[in-house]
């Protein structure tokens, strides 16, 4: 068995999948502290085509019935068990090509952060950034950290949202307390509330380095430095921080306790990257703690709070508007580690082929099928053998031809294997496919059975006799 892929190969299917692309993103421009009568959201210019026009004339879509033949064998393996779904669309058309129990309600892991990506970039927009703030009242020399739903919040300075940097601008500011002062410092998270562990979560997910109690305001991951046990109030262990960078800048802080803003007046603000590259770290390398923030914060931009419930209903909320349906949806939290998430498989790839028609598009205006808000999804995608979840997948004799071509989001529980992305096929077609398993008896065998499936897609000519 050939475990490892030509590196000619690998580059040739690198340079077709980055081609397909097209322009990457371009940060633009105010990365960083910014002043304090800014704007909390800073926009950029709409992204271009994301994907070449589609257009289904100038290769052949391939004939359902060989593709159900060839699709068999994977799909068929003892590996996956029974509860297999599969879909696959053509995009060019909006023909349903190949459909094996699409609609039923499966549990799909991490592929449900599709959901959370659409869901964040429709309430937020793309070129959003989110601005975690200072607020300093003079008269009871309180300071004010507030959060903004930004899960990239870091301790040190650099690209995007950074505490040092915010405790720098701090201690400039004419409005604020000054080297040499004596303040209270809290903190205010109530950007989200109600539980901080979804339902179908083990209580041993934090301790154990899965996911973070969700917070509104959280720096470097929530993570205890030294491993990846995370802090079980992240909002109190960010606000700890910035107590000691704001000491380590001569200002002398009391321990810091949770508090509205009240009459504090914004002196400081840090803002993030813009939206579109946090999804898309997001989906490239299944990022929960970035899911669950992100779905939080659609819940609060579109209905005043964040919470499990409302990141929910966000998402819901988006397929409907995109054409959708949403029936057999029960979703609980925005990173699918909840057992009890059920989504049929054939709405990933409804969504997936809306985003692949609006990418090629790439008209201004304001819907999903315009291209302004959906792009970043596609490109967020893990490339077959090459980057985040994917990168040492697809390497074996039967999975190679896929490296490079298949762009998927992956998704894995205890008896739950699922891939849902895009395939240039050998005729040079763009198809979009959905494979679900409920009963994996062993995952690195359901992933495999999955990898080939997703291979057949990119081997297809698929033409009859």
């Amino acid at each position: 068995m050939n475990r490892g892929l030509p590196r000619r190969s690998l580059l040739v299917a690198l340079a077709a999948s980055l081609a397909l692309l097209g322009p990457a993103l371009v940060p633009g421009p105010g990365t960083g502290s910014v002043g304090a009568d800014e704007s909390a959201i800073a926009f950029t210019e709409p992204a271009g085509p994301v994907l070449a026009p589609l257009d289904p004339t100038t290769t052949p879509m391939p004939d359902p019935a060989t593709l159900a033949s060839l699709l068999s064998g994977p799909l068929g393996s003892p590996a996956l068990g029974g509860e297999v779904s599969a879909v696959v669309f053509d995009p060019a058309t909006g023909m349903l090509l190949f459909d094996q129990a699409g609609d039923t309600p499966r549990t799909p892991g991490s592929v449900v952060k599709v959901l959370t990506a659409v869901s964040v970039l429709q309430a937020v927009g793309p070129s959003s950034r989110l601005v975690t703030t200072a607020h300093y009242d003079p008269a009871t020399a309180t300071l004010v950290l507030v959060g903004a739903g930004d899960p990239t919040l870091s301790t040190r300075s650099g690209e995007g949202s950074s505490l040092a940097a915010l405790a720098d601008a701090v201690v400039a500011s004419p409005e604020g307390p000054g080297v040499g002062a004596s303040i209270r410092l809290t903190y205010d998270a109530s950007l989200f509330a109600g539980p901080t562990i979804a339902v179908g979560w083990s209580d041993s997910y934090p301790a154990t380095g899965v996911a973070a109690p969700v917070s509104a305001l959280v720096v470097d991951g929530a993570r205890i430095p030294g491993g990846e046990a995370r802090q079980p109030d992240p909002a109190q262990a960010a606000a700890r921080v910035f107590a000691d960078l704001l000491a380590e800048r001569g200002v002398t802080v009391d321990a810091p306790q949770p508090g509205p803003v009240g009459a504090a007046r914004q002196i400081a603000s840090t803002e993030s990257v813009p939206l579109a590259q946090v999804v898309q770290t997001m989906l490239t390398d299944s990022d929960n703690d970035y899911a669950e923030i992100l779905a939080h914060l659609a819940g609060a931009t579109r209905f005043g709070v964040g919470t499990f419930e409302t990141g929910s209903q966000a998402a819901l909320a988006t397929l409907t508007s995109m054409g959708i349906s949403t029936t057999g949806i029960t979703l609980f939290d925005g990173s699918g580690l909840s057992v009890d998430n059920r989504v049929p498989t054939r709405t990933f790839a409804q969504v997936l082929t809306s985003m692949t028609r609006a990418a090629s598009s790439g008209a201004d205006g304001g819907s999903v099928l315009d291209g302004s808000w959906g792009w970043p999804v596609l490109g967020g995608l893990a490339i077959a053998g090459v980057t985040g979840t994917l990168a040492d997948r697809f390497y074996t004799e039967s999975s190679y031809a896929g490296a490079g071509v298949v762009h998927a989001k992956t998704g894995t529980l205890t008896g739950v294997s699922a891939l849902a992305g895009t395939v240039v096929d050998r005729e040079g077609r763009l198809l979009v496919f959905s494979f679900t398993t409920n009963s994996a008896a062993d995952v690195s065998s359901a992933r495999a059975s999955l990898d080939d499936a997703a291979t057949v897609l990119a081997r297809c000519g698929c033409q009859p006799g």
